[in-house]
C-alpha cells in the first residue's frame, strides 16, 4: 500500500514595510545621529515626568500605550565601510478591555478589568541612517524597517511604529510632492491603475419627507472607482491632469503598483478664490478653483517564515530578525534616493 503523501504546509509571509524620515540638511556624523536617537529613547524610558505616548482607535474606549522602547546596537555591513543601525524593540500595552476574559487550561478564568494591562513587547524595527552629499551640503534622514508579525495584524503594527516616530521621537516623514513622485515611475504600463471619485452632497430628494419638521440634515455620499488593467503610463498622466467635477466629487484617488512599491496621489476640491477688481471695476484676477494635492510612497518587502520558526518564536529573536531583514535592507538602499 503506497503511503500517503504528507502535504507540506506553506510558509508564513512577514510583510516588512519600510518608511523615510523627513530629510535634514547640515553636518552629521554617524555617531552623532546615533547618540542623538538614543538620548531621545533613553529620555522617553526613563523621565517619569513624560506622559506615556498612548492612542485610542477612532470611536473606541480602548487604549494603546507606548510603555518603552529598548534598542541594541546593530552594526550594518564589514570595516571600513560599517553602518552603524539600531534595532528597537517596542512594549506596548492595551488597557480599558470591557467584555474580555482569559481562560487556562484548568478552566481557570480571569476577567480582564478596565486598568488591566494586555501587554505585547515584540515589536521591532531597524533605524538605518542615511547619508547622502558631503559636508557641508550633506542631507541625512532615517530608514525604517518595521518587521512584521504573523501573530498580530499589520495595521496595528505599522500604528505601533508611527507612534514611536510622530510622538516618541517627534519625527515626521518624507514628504513627496505629487510631480516628483511620477518621476519616481518606471515608464512602462501599469498593471492596475485605481481611480476613486467621492463626494458628499445635500439630498434635495427630501421635499416630501413625512417628518419635515424634526429633519435636521440629509446629505448623500456619493463614491465612485474605475479600475484600468495595463494601461500605458502616459495614459495614466493624462488621466491625472484631466479635471473633475468638483460639484459632484469632492476628493480623487489614484493608486497603483510597481514591483514593491505603491504609489498613491490625491486630489482635494479646496473651493473657489473670488475674482478681483480695481477702483475702475475692471477685472485684474479671474476667480480660480483651489485644490490640495498631497502623494504617498510606500515601499512593503517580505521574507518567508516556516511553520516550525513560527511554533519557535523566531520573530522574537533579534538575530534571527536581523539575519530574514538583511536582504531587505540592501535591495532597498540599492534604490533609494533622497
Amino acid at each position: 500500500m503506497a503511503k500517503r503523501k504528507v502535504e507540506e504546509k506553506k510558509p508564513f509571509v512577514v510583510k516588512v514595510p519600510v518608511y523615510a524620515t523627513e530629510v535634514k540638511e547640515g553636518s552629521f556624523t554617524y555617531e552623532s545621529v546615533i547618540t542623538r536617537l538614543k538620548e531621545e529613547l533613553n529620555n522617553y524610558n526613563n523621565n517619569a515626568d513624560i506622559g506615556r505616548v498612548a492612542f485610542n482607535r477612532s470611536n473606541k474606549t480602548q487604549r494603546k500605550v507606548i510603555q518603552k522602547v529598548d534598542y541594541f546596537d546593530c552594526p550594518y555591513g564589514e570595516d571600513p565601510n560599517e553602518i552603524p543601525t539600531l534595532l528597537l524593540k517596542t512594549t506596548t500595552f492595551n488597557t480599558n478591555i470591557h467584555d474580555a476574559y482569559t481562560e487556562d487550561s484548568d478552566g481557570t478564568i480571569r476577567v480582564l478589568s478596565d486598568t488591566t494591562k494586555l501587554v505585547s513587547e515584540h515589536n521591532y524595527m531597524l533605524f538605518y541612517p542615511n547619508f547622502v552629499g558631503y559636508e557641508p551640503n550633506q542631507k541625512v534622514n532615517w530608514l525604517v524597517f518595521v518587521c512584521g508579525d504573523t501573530n498580530k495584524n499589520d495595521t496595528d503594527i505599522v500604528n505601533t511604529a508611527k507612534l514611536v516616530i510622530n510622538r516618541v521621537l517627534h519625527w515626521s516623514f518624507t514628504s513627496i510632492k505629487p510631480k516628483d513622485l511620477l518621476d519616481k515611475v518606471q515608464q512602462v504600463s501599469i498593471p492596475v491603475f485605481q481611480l476613486r471619485y467621492i463626494g458628499v452632497e445635500k439630498d434635495i430628494s427630501d421635499a416630501n419627507e413625512k417628518y419635515i419638521t424634526y429633519l435636521v440634515e440629509s446629505k448623500i455620499k456619493k463614491d465612485k472607482k474605475k479600475t484600468y488593467k495595463d494601461i500605458p503610463f502616459n495614459s495614466v498622466e493624462k488621466l491625472l491632469e484631466e479635471d473633475f467635477n468638483h460639484d459632484e466629487y469632492q476628493i480623487r484617488e489614484a493608486e497603483f503598483t510597481q514591483g514593491k512599491k505603491k504609489f498613491k496621489l490625491v486630489r482635494r476640491y479646496q473651493g473657489m478664490t473670488e475674482a478681483e477688481y480695481d477702483e475702475f471695476d475692471t477685472l485684474k484676477k479671474e476667480a480660480q478653483t483651489l485644490f490640495e494635492e498631497t502623494a504617498e510612497l510606500t515601499f512593503t518587502d517580505s521574507f518567508e517564515l516556516l511553520e516550525t520558526e513560527e511554533k519557535n518564536k523566531k520573530l522574537q529573536d533579534k538575530d534571527f530578525i536581523l539575519e530574514r531583514m538583511l536582504p531587505i535592507i540592501i535591495n532597498y538602499i540599492a534604490s533609494y534616493n533622497v
